[in-house]
């Protein structure tokens, strides 16, 4: 199984009543190419904004074999889009991936169990009453990971921002010293996170941040 996925940027000016027409037509392309499975597509989630692309539209559809994918892309439906881009298109970018697992289904006891063995890696408790180990807390946001820290008996340190983030904003990436490092009790704990600046709206001096 073949999934394809493909991402579009509108033109800045393009007309409203273009990006319908296309957003209509390409409705039509799972009933009119049988090589396609599974059709979906949208506009971009603006807000909350958990993505790190550029980009306004995208579907996606699974095909069902290699000779399917080309018979799919040559096929009169899919060629008959082309007309309807010139107008609205700035960026498209596909991708394909060979579908090779599919994960099982939620199982809340399983999760549960799982939940214990993680808290059991990233919080150890030291033996020595004045002694901790440094938790995992990469990953974590300020607040679960102040919490972390006060729970082995240790403090958070200097706080240095490193860039923003789009889709984890507020979450550290950095500690020092390491996790796993034995430290006495009430050590500062050094971190790096990521900040938020790229969740808002862009400004002129965040234009060329990447």
């Amino acid at each position: 199984m073949i999934r394809h996925v493909v991402m579009i940027k509108f033109k800045a000016d393009a007309k409203q009543e273009h990006i319908d027409t296309f957003i209509e037509e390409v409705k039509k392309l799972p009933h009119l190419n049988k090589e396609i499975r599974d059709y979906s597509h949208g506009l971009c989630v603006k807000e909350p904004r958990f993505h790190s692309g550029d980009f306004d539209f995208a579907n996606c559809c699974d095909i069902d074999s290699f000779e399917a994918m080309e018979r799919y892309m040559s096929h009169w439906a899919h060629l008959r889009m082309t007309p309807f881009l010139p107008d609205i298109l700035e960026n498209m970018i596909s991708f394909d991936w060979e579908v090779d697992y599919f994960g099982p289904a939620f199982d809340e006891a399983a999760a549960k169990e799982e939940a214990e063995k993680e808290k059991a890696r990233v919080l150890v408790q030291h033996t020595d009453s004045k002694l901790a180990y440094v938790p995992e807390i990469r990953g974590r946001g300020m607040e679960q990971a102040k919490a972390m820290l006060a729970e082995v008996g240790l403090e958070l340190g200097e706080v240095d921002e490193v860039i923003g983030s789009v889709w984890a904003p507020d979450r550290i990436m950095m500690i020092e010293p390491a996790p796993g490092t034995e430290v006495p009790k009430g050590t500062q704990v050094a971190i790096s996170i990521t900040g938020d600046w790229l969740c808002g709206p862009e400004t002129v001096d965040q234009a060329t941040a990447w």
